[in-house]
């Protein structure tokens, strides 16, 4: 059977839709559109405020992945995540690792770390903070970093074998990883 190819707008929002049609979908820019629960949801494009908080990590998750190409393999803004058979999610940044993983591909590679930016919205806050934790957790994300603007803090969430994540809150200082030893990402330029 022959897909047919799916043409998304806003006014899509809430209908229907097959993995296949969602992999398959000609958007409209510059919308952002992720499945949950076999359902469209669309979204507003990144804002001054939210590249403006997201810029110190995309600068230095770019640049530490440059110099450390046997350690990183990619980092993607917007990636693509199927975290199950009914939701396809867009991290606004996810890094994969080298190693035993690397000749998977998106949507079914599972990032190591993944980055959200904390939007106005309450169904936004309440996406990043309640179900894609929820999500990450259960497809192996390592670390969740939840970069709020409006709390002017971050929520690092790292994956502990457990049902859920161990917390931390980064309220000052820099924001350090041990999956990436010496990255380095000053709150201070985040939250100017």
């Amino acid at each position: 059977m022959e897909l047919t190819i799916v043409d998304l707008s806003p006014a899509n929002a809430g209908m229907r839709i097959s993995a296949e049609q969602f992999a398959s979908a000609r958007t409209q820019a510059p919308y952002i559109y992720e499945r949950v629960q076999g359902r469209l949801v669309v979204m507003s494009p990144a804002g001054p405020e939210h590249r403006a908080v997201s810029r110190p990590f995309r600068r230095e998750l770019g640049l530490y992945w440059g110099l450390h190409p046997q350690q990183v393999d990619e980092v993607d803004v917007e990636g693509w995540l199927a975290t199950s058979p009914d939701d396809d999610r867009l991290p606004d940044i996810c890094v994969y690792l080298a190693g035993p993983d690397s000749d998977q591909t998106v949507p079914h590679r599972v990032p190591e770390l993944i980055f959200e930016f904390v939007s106005a919205d309450r169904s936004d806050q309440e996406r990043d903070y309640i179900d894609k934790r929820r999500e990450y957790h259960a497809v192996g994300v390592q670390e969740y970093v939840i970069v709020d603007r409006f709390k002017r803090a971050i929520l690092i969430l790292t994956h502990s074998g457990t049902n859920d994540y161990a917390e931390r809150w980064l309220h000052s200082g820099e924001y350090t990883t041990p999956l990436l030893p010496d990255l380095k990402v000053s709150l201070s330029e985040v939250f100017r």
